[in-house]
């Protein structure tokens, strides 16, 4: 009886796994355009685009993360060498590629480029804030990683700034 019951339902359960793979196009389609994004993903959308076009390649990983109000950036350079000097170059070339000079630790222009991305045409900048994009790039931090495997090196920093910390692992 139980190898019945087993047999039975080893055999339901290969009889509805094609219907499982069948995937309804129009159905994921539908839920993804009914959830709306909000000017907040597009702006993340933006600074990855952005980081990935300005400040990777040449085997330099990039991606965009975001943490409490803040918006993380990180760059990780895996066959770079695993020294704090490399590391900071990672920052650094993070830096100049939105417009900030890494001497200094400041932009350029009143902000940079990287604050440029969180700027939209229906919002009121005065409004929400009487310094917005330079308030928008307080809210940016630059994560690195130099090298990999145990001997990484990681380090962080604001973008507007000239402090780079070298956390310990």
């Amino acid at each position: 009886m139980l190898r019945r019951s087993i047999a039975a339902a080893a055999l339901m359960a290969v009889a509805l796994l094609p219907l499982a793979a069948q995937a309804d196009s129009a159905a994921i389609k539908k839920k993804l355009s009914e959830t709306p994004a909000n000017l907040w993903d597009l702006s993340l959308v933006r600074v990855e685009s952005a980081l990935a076009s300005w400040a990777g390649g040449e085997g330099i990983n990039t991606f965009v993360g975001t943490e409490a109000d803040n918006i993380v950036m990180y760059v990780y350079e895996p066959a770079g060498k695993a020294t704090k000097a490399e590391c900071r170059k990672l920052i650094d070339r993070v830096k100049k590629a939105g417009g900030v000079d890494p001497k200094t630790g400041y932009a350029d222009n009143p902000a940079s480029d990287y604050a440029a991305l969180l700027n939209f045409a229906q919002i009121d900048q005065f409004s929400v804030d009487e310094s917005y994009a330079e308030t928008a790039d307080s809210m940016f931090r630059i994560d690195a990683v130099a090298g990999s495997g145990e001997g990484a090196v990681t380090c962080k920093g604001p973008l507007i700034s000239t402090e780079v910390a070298y956390p310990t692992q």
